[in-house]
């Protein structure tokens, strides 16, 4: 055995064994880079909860007895100084206008606190304080609540209103020598230099899947119960439908999913009653892989993924109608599966902004949607196909608008023609088929393109060409594979020649007494 040691070469498992650490350092931080996707004002490995003026609410690194009750909510048990006059956003880090609004909070808070000092701002994350946020009845993102020193008492605010001078006045400070300069106080070289156009990233239809079903576990934590009680009978019959139609119209290689929803609508009673219930009845199920991350378009920001997950769900679920009502009778009548979806957003998707638009647009027929779906059964394909066709030119109207918004915060000039073509996909590099030269674009050719994205066909790699675009590198996969094989190699060739040096040295023969 030592002999076989001896030829055994050093380097090679040295050179095993540097690539296995590497490749857990790299496992290790990319596993704790994904709580930073909870919150919007504390950034990774600042031991400080302060963002300037903002003071993020973090979770304990430590398990306690009790729900977190901090002394700028809850008036404490023990002797404590009054609490002083102060402004609360509760957010969700996935909300895009809460990310819109951010940089906005921070300005106010600075503004603000240049002239009263003693004012506090607090940010408190509802995916990472779920239940505060259900304690408060907090009902949409971004929410603001203001309390006057020493009170516990909540004011409610709209953040439209949330001017430095309205603020002041709500907190019950004198304005009478602010100037309307100081309401909109703005420091421009803090603004963020931003591609114009986002470019999109490189995925396939696996990808979709995968994010399709992690903004579906997402959501079942933290997006269907937003009080402690159970759903109303509204939001209870909402929620089996939609589970009900995505039992009929996901793919068949989203396993996992069809597992939990099958799960679910079997256990109904129980996880319609509270949140606790859903979460103990989903967590046998094995939590995603990759820490939660979503791959298609968070242009490297993982707090992106849920919403851009959730538009993947819709696409996928619509195109999963066409299929199920190609080999499926009764048919669903196209009709039926919006108003699923127009209430699924209506109860359950909690950024305020993005929802009230969405509704506003079902409720007033944009794109023709009135007559485009039927809530009466047809045999005519064409007619299924209007569902993934209505849900797509939504989806596009809805990224150029927060294009222009985008822009309009960044003080930028409004989009130009081509700007706004490239925010709708497919983008002409992806499908120049899809589009004519007046912008319009071939019918047969989109839905063909959203079929092979969301149902199936060979992987479509998606890229825009942009300077801030980088292509994603699988540098982190290939060490971790190239790492774990390695290693059995080496100890293979390692075991075979201690193998061939026991079988030379002779100790395996029998011997005669």
């Amino acid at each position: 055995m030592q002999a076989a040691l001896k030829r055994f070469p050093l380097e090679c498992l040295v050179m095993g064994w540097v690539v296995f650490v590497v490749s857990l350092i790299i496992f290790l931080v990319h596993i704790a880079s994904a709580d930073g996707a909870k919150y919007l004002y504390h950034k990774e490995g600042n031991e400080s909860s302060s963002s300037g003026p903002v003071i993020e609410l973090l979770a304990p690194s430590s398990k306690q007895d009790g729900p977190i009750k901090p002394n700028f909510l809850f008036e404490p048990s023990s002797d404590h100084s009054p609490p002083p006059a102060r402004v609360v956003e509760f957010y969700a880090p996935w909300c895009p206008h809460c990310q819109h609004y951010a940089p906005k909070y921070i300005k106010l808070a600075k503004a603000v606190t240049e002239k009263h000092p003693e004012i506090e701002f607090h940010a408190v994350s509802c995916t990472a304080h779920n239940k505060l946020c259900n304690d408060q009845n907090v009902n949409g993102y971004p929410t603001l609540k203001l309390y006057r020193e020493g009170s516990y008492e909540a004011l409610e605010f709209k953040v439209k209103d949330a001017k430095v001078k309205n603020v002041l006045f709500r907190l019950g400070f004198d304005v009478s020598e602010k100037s309307e300069s100081q309401n909109n106080h703005e420091d421009q070289s803090d603004k963020k230099q931003i591609a114009r156009v986002v470019p999109f990233r490189m995925h396939d239809v696996h990808d979709a899947w995968n994010d399709a079903a992690l903004s579906f576990e997402f959501a079942l934590k933290t997006g269907i119960f937003m009080t402690n009680g159970p759903l109303s009978k509204e939001e209870s019959s909402t929620f089996r439908s939609w589970l009900e139609l995505l039992t009929k119209s996901l793919p068949i290689q989203m396993s996992k999913t069809h597992d939990i929803i099958t799960m679910l609508l079997e256990n109904f009673e129980e996880a319609s009653q509270s949140q606790s219930n859903l979460s103990k009845l989903i967590r046998p199920f094995p939590s995603p892989d990759n820490s939660q991350t979503w791959r298609t378009c968070t242009n490297g920001d993982n707090k992106m993924g849920y919403t851009c997950g959730l538009w993947q769900l819709f696409h996928i679920m619509t195109i999963g109608v066409v299929e199920y009502n190609r080999h499926n009778t009764p048919i669903i009548p196209t009709r039926q599966v919006s108003e699923i979806l127009r209430n699924y957003v209506e109860h359950f998707f909690q950024c305020e902004v993005c929802r009230l638009n969405f509704l506003d647009m079902y409720d007033n027929c944009a794109f023709d949607g009135c007559h485009r779906l039927s809530d009466k059964p047809s045999s005519n394909e064409h007619d299924w196909r209007e569902l993934p066709m209505w849900l797509w030119e939504t989806h596009n109207d809805v990224n150029t608008r927060l294009l222009g918004e985008r822009m309009d915060q960044n003080n930028q000039p409004k989009p130009n023609q081509w700007e706004s073509q490239q925010a709708r996909w497919p983008s002409l590099y992806t499908c120049p088929n899809c589009w004519r030269e007046d912008k319009s674009w071939e019918e047969d050719e989109i839905f063909d393109h959203l079929h092979s994205m969301y149902w199936s066909g060979n992987p479509s790699y998606i890229k825009i060409p942009s300077e801030e675009n980088e292509p994603r590198k699988p540098l982190r996969s290939i060490w971790k594979v190239g790492g774990f094989l390695f290693c059995i190699i080496s100890l293979a060739a390692w075991f075979a020649r201690l193998s061939k040096a026991h079988h030379h040295s002779g100790r395996h023969k029998k011997v005669d007494h």
